[in-house]
C-alpha cells in the first residue's frame, strides 16, 4: 500500500529504512530512478545493504545514517516515504523540515499511531491530502496518507483529523480503523472525565461526530 501510493520521481528518500524493501521494490518496479534509505542506527543500514546486494540495486542507492529528516536538505529527493513511525514523531519531523514546504515533494507517511496528529501536521503545514487509505494484515489495521505542498491552510472541524478522508461507508477497513478511533477517544474521554471535565467534553463532540462518521 505504501509504495504503491509514490507517484513515478526521480529521487524517492526512505526515512525509517530498515531492510530497505521498499526503496528496492520501487527501483525495481521503474517509479524511482534512485533512492536514500535513511536510518537512525547502523544495524538497519546493514541491512539495507545486504537487501540492495541481493537485488542488484546497490549503485542506485545512497545509505545514509539520520536521525528522521535531520541529514537531509532541499533539493535531495522528490517523494519522501515516512512508514510504521508513530503520529506524533512523523508529526514533528515534518514541523521541522521547512524545506519540505515545496511544489512537486510528495509524502507517502504510514503512522502506526496518532493518525490524527499526521493529518493535523500535513494541514498546517500546507499539505493536501491526495490520498488516504487503510490496509489490513491479520489483526492488524494500518492507515496510509499521501500528500503534496499547495500552501493552503484548512479550516476544519476537530473531529477532522481523526476521520479525514476515510470512507468507512464504501471500504470495510476505513469503518474498523474508525471504529477503534472512537474506542479510543471513548477512553480517554472517560480517563479524563473527573479531573479534566472540559477536555472530556471536548473528546466527546469528536467522539460523537467519528461515530456518526461510521454509520
Amino acid at each position: 500500500m505504501v509504495a504503491g501510493l509514490v507517484r513515478p520521481c526521480k529521487t524517492v528518500a526512505d526515512i525509517g529504512t530498515d531492510h530497505a524493501y521498499v526503496p528496492a521494490y520501487l527501483l525495481q518496479t521503474g517509479t524511482a530512478q534512485r533512492a536514500i534509505a535513511a536510518d537512525i542506527h547502523e544495524k538497519p543500514l546493514e541491512n539495507a545493504k545486504k537487501t540492495l546486494e541481493r537485488f542488484g540495486l546497490s549503485e542506485r542507492v545512497e545509505l545514509r545514517l539520520s536521525d528522521g529528516l535531520q541529514n537531509f536538505r532541499a533539493g535531495e529527493a522528490d517523494a519522501f516515504v515516512v512508514a510504521g513511525m508513530g503520529g506524533e514523531q512523523i508529526a514533528a519531523m515534518l514541523a521541522a523540515a521547512s524545506w519540505l514546504q515545496a511544489p512537486g515533494i510528495q509524502l507517502v507517511l504510514q503512522p502506526m499511531t496518532h493518525g490524527e496528529d499526521v493529518r493535523r501536521a500535513l494541514r498546517e503545514n500546507g499539505f493536501s491530502r491526495v490520498a488516504e487509505h487503510t490496509v489490513a494484515e491479520g489483526k492488524h489495521l494500518y492507515l496510509v496518507l499521501s500528500a503534496l505542498w499547495t500552501g493552503e491552510m484548512q479550516t476544519v472541524s476537530p473531529a477532522f483529523d481523526y476521520i479525514g478522508a476515510l470512507r468507512p461507508k464504501q471500504r470495510e477497513t476505513d469503518r474498523l480503523f474508525l471504529a477503534r478511533t472512537a474506542a479510543r477517544l471513548q477512553k480517554k474521554a472517560d480517563a479524563l472525565r473527573e479531573k479534566d471535565p472540559a477536555s472530556a467534553q471536548e473528546l466527546d463532540f469528536i467522539l460523537q461526530e467519528v461515530q456518526n462518521a461510521c454509520r
